[in-house]
């Protein structure tokens, strides 16, 4: 299984939900559609699964980069806290 991302837009930000299983082979995919939002997003976390170390890693990217971060399962939070490379899972 791979990842389901769904785009959905307002007048304040954009929000792309993550469903599935973010891996490596998949991570180009989210960030191709992270780079085509102008302005303020949002990824929706909800129904991720799942992240391997490179999706662990492009997560903790766009948190640096300011994306916001909602939804998160426990198990996400605690992939993206527990991380080496360190960074704050969500806000």
């Amino acid at each position: 299984m791979g990842i389901r991302i769904t785009k959905t837009a307002s007048d304040r930000e954009a929000v792309l939900r993550v469903d599935g299983q973010l891996r490596a082979e998949n991570v180009a995919e989210l960030t191709r559609e992270q780079r085509s939002v102008e302005g303020p997003l949002v990824l929706d976390l909800s129904n991720l699964q799942s992240a391997d170390e490179a999706g662990v890693d492009v997560l903790l990217e766009l948190i640096s980069m300011g994306i916001r971060i909602r939804g998160a399962s426990p198990y996400i939070e605690l992939l993206l806290n527990s991380n080496p490379h360190g960074g704050k899972g969500s806000t």
